[in-house]
């Protein structure tokens, strides 16, 4: 072992001068190096310019580079523009620092960032030129870099190749490690403009001065949307090392102080009003938004190598919400939050039962889980157990259901749900719900008139939205027909083709619903809907037109008002049903309708007529379509036939005679007649009859 030492002694002795001078060498580039960095990086940054704008089809410009310490660079004079269009971006100065041990275990982490002067201009629309799209081209391609323009080799390869499974836990530790180490320990902001330009239409956003220091930062945007200028304030704390982040954000006027979690925020001491909306939404989506204050918070947890946490809180004060397909009328929140707990795991992500959703008097712990392979599952939990009903009543947000104003009631209620489906066996769906109540009764209707359907009302139909005919119904109006003067064929014939539970159920049918959920899943489209004859009569007599969320809300809980508080018999309201519904072009209830087809009174209607006008209920302005150039049925009309008698004499509404005789066909012999030669290019010729429903 000497004899190694010591050749390896005198190998050295005999080559210190060769060691010596490699030495200096390496140390005199490193010198080299470090003096004449800022022109090593200024070169290196226009061979990097030069190329990008030979690629891309731009201008890009970087008047200076300088390097400052071992890990700091300060650029002037940036500008960005495509060749065609105006400048997208321009910053005077930008300087940062990045973390030096982070670096050398691969990770960038930025340290401080200070951005002095800095214009975004965003163009698009027919009156400007979109400065933005040069992005995403390529003039190596010639093609846009967006996949769905591939060659075609290319799709088809990935379209053969094995799913790959996705490690979800993993992903989002590096997506938040990404996050907070891009987030800048030290930020340093001055006079940023954002300028978003559309067809003439003009939002700026301007912030005079950010800084964010020792995890604390609070600046003020001001927007201005043509002539309208709001101040926002925005305020928030971000800790790096320990994953979390907390923003809220409000109107400028503040007032201090209030508590939130383990921050002191200010906030607002002013409601917003109808001219504080949110910039931009009502332009782009036609949805005017506006809120007192908005908070919003997470924090990273990580258990193991298997499972990640996300925990946080979301928050909104004084919400005002006014779109077309929320409600017909603007509607106000007085508070939304939810305290959040989501897990996620390597293949799948849960939303923990300590999960909180509050609004106004209510709160729920929902349970969610969705896991996308190897196949996909959704699962729904939410049980609510006994509470003071009229929380419930007291929490809709004012202007979302408006029939249902100032309704009063006692006793309690409890609330459950339960939905799991594996997405690759439709059939395996599990639906159950139920609103139960304890001593519950109505005190006051409010502003309502629920039970107006026991008496004579004036009904008025309308198509698009807009009203198209105001009739009586009840005795006053002559094509009004009691429940016992319409042909027993034709109340049968509706049931089974509607809601052939109607006089079993309380509104809903549970089973009818998840049947119409497990068809449109196999189908991919909505083809079935789940509708009881409840929910249409209540949809037709109480309601709008407008077809909006509330309104499908609204509709469901009347139904269960109507049906548990026994506020009319079924009789009643299939009664109401069967005069008010269309049957065709302007032509509503069974009188008008069997007139118009067979110029005959509703009780003298045939086992075959009945059949038909059941089966044109979906499309009854379509009705023509039924029919061939002869004005005989279609031949596809005779599975319904078969399929609705069937189902008809099973429940013992027709006899064995009546099914035996007869011939899935009819003759035309009123009005109705006159239209057949008539087309209809919206519905096609060879269309298929309607799904039944049990």
């Amino acid at each position: 072992m000497g004899n190694y030492s010591d050749k390896a002694l005198l190998f050295v002795n005999r080559h210190r001068s060769l060691f010596l001078h490699a030495g200096m060498g390496i140390l005199l580039i490193i010198l080299l190096v470090f003096f004449f960095r800022s022109p090593l990086a200024s070169w290196y940054l226009q061979n990097r310019v030069k190329q990008f704008n030979a690629t891309h089809h731009a201008i890009l410009k970087i008047k200076k580079v300088r390097i400052l310490g071992l890990a700091s660079v300060r650029i002037t004079g940036i500008t960005l523009k495509p060749e065609q269009g105006d400048t997208m971006l321009a910053i005077d100065t930008a300087y940062a620092s990045i973390g030096i041990l982070k670096l050398m275990t691969g990770r960038l982490s930025i340290h401080d960032v200070e951005l002095i002067h800095t214009r975004v201009l965003y163009t698009e629309g027919a009156d400007a030129l979109s400065n933005w799209q040069f992005l995403f081209s390529d003039k190596r391609a010639g093609v846009p870099t967006d996949s769905a323009v591939a060659p075609a080799d290319t799709i088809a390869v990935k379209s053969e190749s094995p799913r790959v499974k996705i490690d979800y836990a993993r992903n989002m530790r590096r997506m938040l490690d990404f996050a907070f180490d891009k987030i800048p320990l030290r930020l340093e902001m001055r006079n940023f403009n954002l300028k978003y330009i559309s067809n003439r239409h003009v939002i700026d956003w301007n912030i005079d001065r950010l800084d964010l220091r020792d995890h604390f930062f609070r600046t003020v945007i001001r927007i201005r949307e043509d002539s309208t200028v709001t101040g926002w304030v925005l305020a928030g704390m971000v800790d790096n090392r320990e994953r979390k982040a907390e923003f809220r954000i409000y109107r400028e006027k503040v007032t201090p102080t209030a508590e939130s979690g383990s921050m002191t925020f200010l906030k607002t001491s002013v409601s917003a009003s109808a001219t504080d909306k949110v910039p931009f939404l009502e332009y782009r989506w036609q949805a005017g938004v506006s809120f007192d204050t908005l908070s919003f918070a997470i924090e990273g947890h990580t258990d193991d190598e298997e499972q990640m946490i996300l925990s946080g809180f979301a928050a909104v004060t004084g919400l005002t919400l006014d779109h077309r397909q929320v409600a017909a009328t603007p509607v106000h929140f007085e508070r939304l939050s939810v305290d959040y707990r989501l897990l996620i795991g390597k293949d799948h992500l849960e939303v923990d039962s300590s999960t909180r959703v509050t609004f106004n008097r209510i709160d729920l712990h929902p349970y969610l889980f969705y896991r996308p392979y190897p196949s996909k599952r959704i699962a729904v939990s939410i049980h609510k157990p006994w509470f003071t009903a009229q929380d419930l009543f007291s929490s809709f947000p004012a202007g979302l259901f408006t029939t249902l104003d100032g309704l009063a009631v006692k006793g309690k209620l409890a609330w459950h749900l339960d939905f799991d489906v594996d997405l690759s066996n439709p059939d395996s769906l599990y639906f159950d719900t139920s609103l139960d109540r304890q001593q519950f009764s109505v005190s006051s209707y409010g502003t309502s008139n629920l039970m107006r359907i026991n008496e004579p009302f004036l009904y008025t139909a309308y198509e698009h939205g807009e009203p198209v005919r105001t009739f009586m119904v009840g005795p006053e109006n002559p094509d009004f027909r009691s429940l016992e003067r319409i042909s027993p064929y034709l109340r049968s014939a509706v049931m089974t083709s509607e809601d052939g539970g109607f006089y079993g159920h309380r509104g809903f049918l549970p089973d009818a619903f998840r049947e119409s959920i497990v068809t449109n899943i196999k189908e991919r489209r909505f083809a079935r809907g789940g509708s009881t004859i409840s929910m249409q009569l209540v949809k037709n007599v109480y309601l709008s037109r407008n077809k909006t969320v509330a309104r499908k809300l609204e509709e469901a809980l009347i139904v269960w008002l109507i049906e548990n508080q026994g506020l009319a018999t079924k009789d009643r309201m299939f009664e109401v049903y069967l005069n008010i519904i269309e049957w065709g072009p302007l032509i509503y209830g069974a009188q008008e309708a069997s007139r118009f087809y067979f110029n005959k009174d509703a009780s003298k209607l045939t086992l075959a007529e009945a059949i038909f006008l059941a089966s044109i209920i979906p499309r009854p302005k379509s009705f023509r379509w039924s029919f061939d150039d002869r004005g005989h049925l279609r031949e596809s009309n005779a599975g319904y036939y078969r399929l609705v008698s069937e189902k008809m004499l099973l429940k013992g509404w027709i006899t064995t005679a009546d099914a035996e005789k007869l011939i899935p066909d009819v003759e035309l012999r009123g009005p109705a007649k006159l239209l057949l030669k008539k087309t209809d290019p919206s519905f096609p010729a060879d269309s298929v009859p309607p799904e039944i429903e049990d």
